[in-house]
């Protein structure tokens, strides 16, 4: 899906209200998202729901704000919902207008703000909704305002914060994030991701973003780079399984790893294969690691070689080790007609020489961090750091295969030359085996059919996002690989839910 920016987006809207569908329904189905999101939120952790705060400005995304209020005051999720209207109601104008005479007549309590004592709700709130600005902001936040004062009071980290389109006081059409801004947990955007989200440091800012269709007129705002992996790209990947369909129809992983010492890398990677759907997972392994992974993954089948046939795709390096025998059986792999992905020690083993890949004729994927990749390109960490997109082009032209380069905000880089930022994730998943469960998505993916690129794809934005669903249950600090995992179903139910137009 294509990114845009500020100006892009208001002529997306534009186009919209042009062709037919008025202002006034766009902000409904606006509405709609946001309120829905927050409710998901909620469930996530009940006690959000008791007092939600709506902080409101006098434009077009403070009419949602006052839309998603009175959507969530009916609601058993929601306690106590109150709108704080900062500027003046004088001053909204156009559509926005209507929206707080309807949330008023449903009972939806509306405070203006004139001063700082206006805005003490924000204290106690469980959960506040940012409408203030949206892309529209055209300067930064004047510091020491009452704006700038509510602005740091709704990010004071008390309360689970969704922001409506862009946390407040970000440019929308940049990466910067050095004037008073809104440090959200979850962001409601419309129709397509904007720049701010996808740029860093901003991008920090805005948690776990949600890209959510309102009807926006096909090819509005224009078209061309840069290009986000979101959920409704993923949505395809997930079609209905007919009634007929049995444990061969979703394909055979072979996750090849598991030495010595090392079997909780395999077992994670054909875990989180499993809860991509993949339909058989058989675990190439050392003899001494095989009776713990039948103990850590009970549907897994084990074997001391590659099986020479019923196999769609393989996953090696989690836990292969650089030993003599993990080199044979790396080059037993890639000397397979087979998909692969290859990871970890796999990628140890071709450092220098991603060459050797180029003569596969079948879809390779490679998913490096930056230290790998550095290795396989035999430059400095640091500069793969510092041009993430311009390394992951370089190592899938060398290799011929497609890359996922790890990171916040991972990219996606086909031998072609294209290239995209994946919408998800967050720093909690910088931890030991977050890499083996990425592993084993993509490689179920692959073995499900999926050409590399669209396993790639859709293999980094689940994983980011059961990250980040994962996050919103548990926090950052404590999140773990095997919680990522366990999120996938749940990652899974999100992106088929959103499935639809822009």
């Amino acid at each position: 899906m294509r990114v845009l920016g500020t100006a892009e987006a208001r002529a997306a809207d534009e186009a919209t209200i042009a062709a037919g569908t008025p202002g006034i329904v766009l902000m409904e189905r606006a509405s709609e998202a946001v309120a829905r999101e927050c409710v998901r939120a909620i469930a996530a952790s009940p006690l959000r729901g008791e007092r939600i705060v709506v902080l409101s400005g006098t434009g077009n995304n403070g009419g949602d704000g006052f839309g998603a209020a009175r959507l969530l005051r009916p609601s058993p999720a929601a306690g106590r919902v109150t709108v704080l209207l900062v500027g003046g109601r004088e001053k909204v104008s156009g559509d926005a207008a209507e929206m707080p005479r309807r949330a008023e007549g449903e009972g939806v309590e509306v405070s203006e703000v004139e001063d700082a004592a206006g805005l003490e709700p924000l204290r106690s709130a469980t959960l506040v909704i940012d409408a203030l600005f949206g892309t529209g902001l055209s300067r930064p936040i004047d510091e020491g305002s009452l704006v700038d004062h509510a602005v740091r009071l709704a990010s004071s980290r008390r309360a689970f914060v969704v922001a409506v389109d862009v946390p407040s006081g970000l440019d929308s059409g940049s990466g910067r994030a050095d004037a008073p801004h809104v440090h959200a947990d979850l962001t409601v955007t419309f129709g397509f991701p904007k720049l701010a989200h996808l740029l860093v440091p901003a991008a920090g800012s805005c948690g776990r973003v949600v890209v959510a269709g309102i009807g926006l007129v096909p090819g509005a705002g224009g078209t061309g780079a840069p290009e986000a992996v979101t959920a409704p790209d993923v949505a395809p990947a997930f079609p209905r399984r007919p009634a007929g369909a049995h444990k061969g129809s979703y394909g055979t992983l072979a996750v090849v790893g598991g030495a010595s010492g090392m079997a909780g890398a395999a077992a994670l990677a054909a875990r989180a294969a499993f809860r991509t759907g993949v339909g058989k997972v058989v675990v190439v392994a050392d003899e001494a690691s095989r009776p713990a992974i039948h103990a850590l993954v009970a549907e897994a089948t084990t074997a001391g070689l590659l099986p020479g046939s019923g196999l769609t795709a393989l996953a090696a390096g989690p836990g292969l080790g650089t030993s003599t025998v993990a080199r044979g059986l790396l080059e037993a792999c890639l000397a397979t007609s087979l998909p692969v992905v290859l990871d970890a020690d796999a990628l140890n083993l071709l450092a220098g020489n991603p060459e050797v890949l180029r003569g596969r004729s079948s879809p390779t994927v490679l998913t490096p961090h930056p230290g790998e990749a550095s290795r396989l390109l035999g430059v400095p960490t640091a500069a793969v750091g510092a041009d993430p997109e311009g390394a992951a082009k370089r190592l899938a032209t060398a290799s011929g295969a497609t890359v996922v380069l790890k990171g916040f905000r991972s990219v996606i880089a086909s031998p072609e030359g294209r290239t995209a930022r994946v919408l998800s994730g967050n720093p909690g998943m910088a931890s030991g085996g977050s890499g083996d469960v990425l592993t084993g998505v993509v490689g179920a993916l692959l073995a499900r059919g999926l050409p590399a690129w669209e396993a790639a794809g859709a293999g980094a934005f689940l994983h980011g996002l059961a990250g980040d669903l994962a996050r919103e249950r548990l926090g950052e600090e404590a999140l773990a690989a095997s919680d990522v995992s366990g999120a996938l179903a749940e990652a899974i139910q999100v992106v088929t839910e959103s499935g639809q137009a822009p």
